[in-house]
């Protein structure tokens, strides 16, 4: 297989496992509303697995922020330090 038709085939396998879940959701032995309600869990699943990944991720970004803060902080006391010393010397 050349390199130039490797999208293609992986865009291709994609689109058959996507429609094949939805044919199984189709064709599964439960009613209508029982579908309905595993389709709602697992959606609902998801919006709040993507919740709890952003809240994390939030969290993480906020530590980064406040340590660059501290180190630009020191950053400024150190320069303001050397600053005095050069000035008094």
């Amino acid at each position: 297989m050349r390199r130039g038709r490797i999208p293609g085939t992986i865009l291709t396998f994609a689109l058959g496992a996507g429609i094949g879940a939805v044919v199984a959701f189709l064709l599964a032995p439960k009613s209508g509303e029982e579908l309905r309600g595993d389709i709602a869990d697992g959606v609902n699943e998801g919006v709040n697995q993507v919740r709890s990944s952003g809240r994390d991720l939030k969290r993480r970004a906020q530590r980064a922020v406040d340590l660059a803060k501290d180190q630009v902080h020191d950053a400024i006391d150190a320069g303001d330090r050397a600053y005095n010393q050069a000035k008094n010397a």
